[in-house]
């Protein structure tokens, strides 16, 4: 136990510490875990650290924003909107005081509701057989292209690129080569020119140079481009702002709650969350401020307080599909994903749902790092100027070099090189062009489940009217279709950065 506890306390100073970061946050921190996944000789231990990360880098990476006008990570981008003028005219405390309190009470609440009770909604997966999963693989593959982006049409050449680019490597049934590239080698004896099969992705193209290369180092490159403006912190009205700060997240209650049943809800959502419901969330406190005649958007506090209120919230949510159904409820769920199977935790599986200590685990570490990290962050608004005016250049190589250290793991040959370096580009022309990397990843991830499930619902016979005569399966449909309309014409609130 003292060794959990120890892992506890190392998971909730890396994720603060990625969290304060700019571009960085869960996703990028969670990524060069992989590099030293192999220490974990408990599988436990990697739930408790990953946990932890979650958790304390939701909190962490508002600093950035508001002190900075530079996001710890995509989630805190709908913060900046108020948070940094308030910074610049000298309220950067209280600005950090409203964001961690209604953060963290709504990561408490929305925490109870999911990991409290999570082993209670595994018995929802007991309704889903072969075209329930369709399904709801339909439903979540739509919200991931009509909703998180504006691009729609982009988002579907995206999801389907990541779906072809996941089958790479052995066929399951087959165990025939699929989709080998070939690569050009040269005979420097005769100056020959000739193409090989490329036998480093036989076994398929790994998770870690796609989530470094697509998602971490277009952000790593776009926040080294970034240019800050410094804010001082008056010492002398720190306390007094800290304790505005909470009197205020209490005043505007109301809107931060609204915020965490937003990110709540968005993070059941299969493959949206991260920044998806901040700006939901603020967009509703936008509308709600214009009718009551104190519009935000010029340094209100209630501005800060109703985008915050859906950071946590929506992390907790966000478990439900991926423990439940294998399939990730935000992007850097992807990797929690990922780091677990590395230890024999395969989420979704039956082996992890009837698994009553993994859950016990996920509720403590959940519930001890949102204790851990409340007094840590309230201490460090005084140090967070010192601390995040620290130019990004100075984060960028160090950031970049554990990105190349992690990925070179695999095999240790130029052949790790060689693949994050074409991720990497890959990932920079996919942010250019505004193709959505969210729905790459997700394709990707989710490849072998689509094909899976494809597979077995031709093979057991079913056609597509046991999609819309069958209760669950017709449900997602028509959800999936509610989806697709409101993200092409109702949806004020998609972005074109994921």
């Amino acid at each position: 136990m003292d060794y959990y506890i120890v892992v506890l306390l190392l998971g909730v100073f890396y994720g603060f510490l990625v969290g304060l970061i700019p571009v960085a946050g869960a996703t990028t921190g969670l990524i060069a875990v992989y590099s030293f996944v192999s220490y974990f000789h408990d599988p436990y231990m990697l739930v408790v650290f990953t946990t932890a990360i979650v958790v304390t880098s939701s909190i962490g990476d508002t600093f950035c924003g508001v002190v900075m006008n530079i996001p710890g990570a995509g989630g805190a981008a709908a913060t900046m909107v108020d948070g940094f003028p308030m910074s610049r005219r000298g309220e950067a405390a209280r600005a950090l005081s409203a964001a961690i309190s209604t953060s963290w009470v709504n990561g408490l609440i929305w925490g109870l509701l999911v990991f409290l009770f999570l082993p209670y909604y595994t018995k929802i997966v007991l309704y889903f057989g072969t075209a329930e999963m369709f399904g709801f693989l339909i439903f979540a593959m739509t919200c991931v292209i009509f909703i998180s982006s504006k691009y729609w049409f982009r988002g579907v050449i995206a999801l389907v690129a990541g779906v072809l680019l996941g089958l790479v490597g052995m066929d399951p049934d087959t165990a025939a080569s699929r989709w080998i590239t070939v690569i050009p080698q040269i005979n420097l004896d005769t100056w020959s020119l000739t193409f090989t099969d490329w036998e480093y992705i036989e076994a398929g193209i790994q998770m870690i140079p796609v989530m470094a290369g697509v998602l971490a180092f277009p952000e790593l490159v776009s926040a080294y481009r970034m240019t800050t403006e410094k804010v001082t912190l008056t010492k002398g009205v720190i306390k007094e702002q800290l304790i505005q700060g909470i009197k205020d997240s209490w005043k505007y209650r109301i809107d931060g709650l609204r915020g965490g049943f937003i990110g709540g809800f968005v993070g059941l959502i299969p493959g949206i969350g991260g920044n998806i419901a901040d700006w939901f969330a603020y967009s509703q406190t936008v509308a709600v401020s214009k009718k009551e005649g104190h519009p935000v958007g010029q340094g209100n506090v209630r501005g800060v307080i109703g985008c915050e209120g859906a950071n946590n919230a929506q992390k907790a949510t966000s478990y439900v599909p991926t423990v439940l159904f294998g399939i990730p409820g935000a992007p850097f769920e992807v990797i929690v994903m990922g780091l677990l199977m590395y230890v024999g935790l395969e989420l979704g599986t039956p082996a992890v749902l009837e698994d009553q200590r993994f859950f016990d685990v996920l509720l403590s570490s959940y519930l001890w790092a949102l204790v851990i990290i409340l007094p840590i962050s309230y201490g460090f608004i005084r140090y967070a100027v010192y601390i995040t005016n620290i130019p990004f250049k100075y984060y960028f190589w160090p950031i970049l070099a554990s990105l190349v250290w992690t990925n070179s793991q695999y095999t240790g040959l130029f052949d790790d090189y060689l693949m994050f370096a074409m991720c990497c580009a890959a990932g920079v022309l996919m942010k250019y062009f505004k193709f959505s990397r969210v729905s790459f990843l997700i394709g990707f991830i989710l490849s072998h489940r689509i094909e899976a499930s494809w597979v077995q619902f031709h093979t057991f016979g079913y056609g597509w009217e046991d999609l819309l005569l069958k209760p669950l399966p017709a449900m997602f449909i028509a959800l999936a279709m509610a989806a697709s309309i409101w993200g092409l014409f109702f949806n004020k609130a998609r972005i074109d950065f994921v």
